[in-house]
């Protein structure tokens, strides 16, 4: 009878280890899985099963090792899930964000980012304590389950290096797929890319710049160029968008290009290629820039940011602006911003035009504009409701972007000097929870709209309004600013007559990852209003 009943005992405790035990491990598969989508990489099955056998196999052999490893893994996957959504796996732009970012910016990225983001992130965790606190092992013992894990875990290990083995003929353990192995190894060599950046684009800070100017025979007095900040097209009245949000830009007297395109699809990439000559390397030379080529030819430059410069880790575009012989900041070095307006910058302008010089003056505005998140930048004000709050707000944006031109416009009309101006933005942004209450517009690289963006030329003089529809390449800028200024020299030698519909070649543009991509090959991300609450025109 003690025999029975010792046996009926372990029968029950048994099924009830089988039960709890189940629900372990499938929690523990759970946790490996919301960890391999986070990070922002293809989701694959068998790194999910690999990734899920070797924490089996680790909770085994070291329970210590087992929770530090999974509490790192979770919290790398809850802080990284926002990211990871919005702009993918690391990559070169994101890392160079993080030196580029001042803390305001900083802000408005963090609250960009979907409510249910951070719900996400949290119960990431959630299930990482939850297994913590399981008192009970999967395997309590070593036995062949742990064979067969070893053995799974292995293979899987190796499908990816032993592919690339097979496709381009080097093997290398540091090819494994798992997305923390492989998150681990971007960060790494990205980061030591970005620093080499850094060191390069320090080094050719110190540097003199090399222009050789053949002729300077420039037209105007004042040359004035804006840049603009994460503005796509399609979101301009003057450029087919849907909405009168442009009322300066869709009746000035000038000419409005309405296939431009951005060099890239971030701000210190995209600017990198477009204001300085490139090399034969592909290399943004920063010493040779639109403000160096204008001093070489005897322009007085200035230079007007309501974007950051950061003290340690300065941007590149920041390192441009200070070969001006006027500089003039809105938000402070060493990490410190403020909230200020792109129209701060006008108080600049009749100091600037007023200034006692014969020679021919370049200024150039770099305006906040439309970057993420919209509502910051108006203040949470908007005209017309189009889907929610936030893209009303980015279309208000760029009604104030447009009245800051038409402020700017006037005030070199007033001065009496003859001027020309050209506004461009820098790149263009995807929608992103598409169709949902959620939906908001963000940085990426895989879409035509990305590099989609507006530009226009106004001179005093200008008598009509017209339109070249050849696609232009902001990678060929140097060419136009040459053209446009009356600047010859050796180092820019131009392809074809950028203010004409002369036909270009076809255009590349530069991803996140610094790869060149045919733009043509790029699908579409379209601006579609899917709102059902009628317009308002009242001020929000």
């Amino acid at each position: 009878m003690n025999f029975i009943n010792l046996t009926l005992r372990q029968a029950v405790s048994y099924s009830r280890v089988q039960v709890f035990l189940s629900w372990n491990s499938a929690i523990l598969f759970l946790l490996g899985l919301l960890i391999n989508i986070s990070l922002g990489y293809e989701l694959r099955v068998l790194d999910a099963i690999g990734f899920f056998c070797f924490l089996c196999l680790l909770e085994r052999l070291s329970w210590r090792a087992f929770k530090y490893t999974l509490i790192v893994c979770a919290l790398l996957a809850a802080c990284y899930f926002p990211f990871g959504r919005t702009y993918g796996a690391p990559n070169f732009n994101s890392i160079l964000s993080l030196y580029s970012s001042n803390p305001e910016e900083a802000g408005e990225m963090l609250r960009v980012f979907p409510v249910w983001y951070y719900l996400v992130s949290l119960s990431i965790l959630g299930i990482a304590w939850l297994v913590l606190q399981s008192p009970a092992r999967i395997f309590p013992r070593w036995s062949g389950h742990h064979s067969s894990l070893l053995a799974v875990f292995l293979a899987i290990s190796l499908v990816a290096p032993l592919n690339i083995f097979y496709t381009k003929g080097t093997f290398s353990l540091l090819n494994i797929s798992y997305p923390v192995f492989h998150f681990v190894k971007d960060i790494t060599l990205i980061n030591m890319t970005v620093n080499a950046e850094h060191q390069r684009m320090q080094e050719l800070a110190t540097l003199q710049d090399n222009w050789h100017v053949i002729a300077a025979k420039p037209r105007h007095q004042v040359y004035v160029v804006v840049i603009g900040e994460s503005v796509r097209r399609d979101a301009l009245g003057a450029f087919g968008g849907h909405w009168a949000n442009t009322p300066f830009m869709s009746s000035m007297n000038g000419v409005l290009f309405q296939n431009y395109l951005s060099a890239a699809s971030s701000t210190q990439q995209s600017l990198g290629l477009t204001l300085t000559l490139v090399g034969k390397d592909q290399q943004p030379q920063y010493q040779n820039n639109i403000v160096t080529l204008a001093k070489r030819a005897g322009f007085h430059t200035y230079w007007f940011s309501n974007q950051g410069q950061l003290g340690h880790y300065d941007t590149a575009i920041a390192s441009i602006a200070k070969r001006a012989d006027n500089v003039q900041f809105l938000k402070n070095g060493n990490f410190i911003s403020q909230d200020t307006q792109d129209t701060d910058l006008l108080k600049f302008t009749n100091g600037a035009l007023n200034d006692n010089t014969e020679a021919p003056k370049l200024i150039v505005y770099h305006l906040m504009g439309s970057h993420p998140k919209a509502c910051e930048r108006t203040r949470h004000k908007y005209e017309t409701f189009v889907n929610n709050k936030e893209i009303s707000c980015y279309l208000y944006s760029i009604t104030q972007t447009d009245s800051f031109l038409s402020s700017l416009n006037k005030q070199l009309q007033n001065s009496g000097k003859k001027f020309s101006m050209i506004y461009f933005s820098d790149h263009g942004l995807s929608f992103k929870e598409r169709g949902s209450k959620s939906e908001y517009l963000s940085h990426n690289d895989q879409f035509q709209q990305n590099y989609q963006v507006p530009m226009l030329i106004t001179s005093s003089g200008e008598t009509r309004h017209r339109k070249i529809k050849a696609v232009r390449s902001a990678n060929d800028f140097m060419s136009l600013f040459a053209e446009w200024s009356g600047i010859r020299s050796q180092e820019v030698v131009p392809k074809y007559r950028f203010i004409s519909e002369q036909p270009a070649p076809p255009v590349y543009v530069t991803d996140f990852s610094l790869s060149k991509v045919n733009y043509d090959k790029l699908p579409q991300d379209p601006f579609v209003s899917h709102s059902k609450i009628p317009s308002r025109t009242a001020l929000r």
